[in-house]
């Protein structure tokens, strides 16, 4: 079934295998998992929308329900995003449709023939394959970019190749986002994305506890993917609209729960505006990480945990001044 995301989008989404017909050509379409849409994600889709005006027809990506992975190793890697996230981001870089495909033993095992009859020609109208750098899907890999030329041939559509967007000499990958982001290397993970990593939730009710301490917070659970290590982070937290700069505590409040044992056990990101105070109860928050202050840790009062506090925005203050132009 076709939906759109909201009645303020004009990208849709297909769950499942297009019928025949679903959508008339010329179209262009890409494929590959793209968690995290990062700066290669993007030159694969910006190629794919640019080709699509050209024809006069539509952006369509291609992409999956489950990750390759969980069916082809038995285990997927975390997500660097959620399904939200993804679908706005396609949609922000100008995709028309978006195709999500079961990742299943009969996909696993569907033959590149197929592939392009039933699924590219048949169902989407394709008139141009835009594929990753190393892309080879379909059985036994066999979806390279010369077995879909020779294919386009007879079918009628192209296919082409988008080079890999080197970050520091090394092509971007999600691999490699993966692997900075455990470490907390989040200025290595933002140059890979191309823009700060985060997500967003909506505040929950607290304790007050930041604010008996002079530092009020906006508590939000963070979403089931992959997170950077527990501590403080400098970030910006968008409300409304609007930015603002904070610091970000990513963990258990292990100080608190020494001295309140009513608080719950649970992982939490606790944001203090540098410019408020201002309301956020049950307000919707955007999260961009821009950089590691310190491990979280247990402080033998609340007196401590006060003045670390204190010096934590001292320290995310000189930060936003030294990144004014």
């Amino acid at each position: 079934m076709i939906s759109k995301l909201d009645s303020a989008h004009l990208m849709q989404i297909l769950d499942g295998f297009p019928p025949q017909g679903t959508t008339k050509g010329p179209n262009a379409v890409t494929i590959g998992v793209f968690d995290g849409l990062h700066l290669g994600h993007k030159a694969l889709l910006q190629r794919c929308r640019d080709a699509a005006r050209a024809l006069g027809g539509q952006a369509i990506v291609i992409t999956f329900m489950e990750h390759p992975d969980q069916l082809l190793r038995g285990k997927a890697p975390p997500r660097l995003m959620t399904e939200a996230d993804q679908c706005r981001g396609f949609e922000e870089m100008g995709m028309d449709l978006v195709v999500r495909i079961p990742f299943d033993k009969k996909t696993r095992n569907m033959g590149v023939e197929e592939f392009s009859r039933n699924l590219l020609t048949e169902g989407l109208g394709c008139s141009l394959l835009v594929l990753g750098f190393d892309s080879a899907i379909c059985k036994d890999r066999e979806g390279t970019l010369e077995s879909f030329q020779a294919l386009g041939k007879e079918l009628g559509f192209e296919a082409l190749r988008v080079p890999p967007f080197l970050v520091k000499g090394k092509p971007a990958s999600s691999s490699e986002i993966r692997k900075a982001l455990r470490s907390g290397d989040i200025p290595e993970v933002n140059r890979i994305l191309g823009r700060p990593w985060g997500f967003e939730g909506r505040v929950q009710a607290g304790q007050k506890l930041g604010r008996k301490l002079g530092f009020p917070t906006a508590n939000v659970s963070p979403p089931p993917i992959l997170l950077p290590p527990k501590g403080v982070y400098i970030a910006r937290v968008t409300a409304d609209g609007k930015e603002h700069p904070a610091i970000l505590n990513l963990g258990m409040r292990p100080t608190l729960l020494k001295e309140d044992s009513a608080i719950e056990n649970s992982l939490l990101c606790e944001a203090h505006l540098l410019d408020g105070p201002i309301d956020l109860e049950d307000k919707h928050l955007r999260f961009a990480f821009l950089a590691f202050l310190r491990d979280e840790k247990r402080f033998p009062c609340l007196e401590d945990l006060r003045a670390a506090i204190a010096r934590d925005c001292e320290m995310a203050r000189n930060f936003f001044c030294r990144a004014q132009p």
